[in-house]
């Protein structure tokens, strides 16, 4: 089994799988102690039969030896709860943002807001 600490829950799971920055990475009982930058995408918790998934926007993995891991994430939500329409509302919000901005910190926010929006709908379409 595999112990992490999510949202302040502690969960003994078979296996998680998380969105790091350098791809999917699959969590088992004794994992090698790794750090892993979260990026927006789908983090995948099993136990047994049953997968529930969540929707990470960023944040950190700490995997220790002992088979305990951390996921520090900004905002984690099951994907069930995800609205589709406010996910496209967004994304075509964002996006207007992003082709009329001015500055380079308004274009930043808006390629944030089109990064994470996008991981989004994927993680309702995938």
């Amino acid at each position: 089994m595999v112990v992490i600490s999510l949202l302040d829950v502690f969960l003994q799971v078979d296996m998680v799988i998380i969105p790091a920055s350098t791809g999917q990475m699959g969590v088992l009982p004794g994992h090698v102690a790794t750090i892993a930058e979260l990026k927006p995408g789908v983090m995948s918790v099993h136990e047994g039969d049953k997968v529930v998934k969540y929707f990470v926007s960023s944040g950190f993995a700490f995997v220790h030896s002992n088979s305990y891991a951390d996921i520090i994430a900004v905002e984690a939500v099951p994907v069930d709860q995800i609205d589709p329409a406010l996910v496209q509302k967004g994304l075509a919000d964002f996006t207007q943002k992003l082709s009329s901005a001015s500055t380079d910190l308004e274009k930043a926010e808006a390629q944030i807001g089109v990064d994470v929006h996008s991981a989004l709908n994927s993680a309702l379409t995938g």
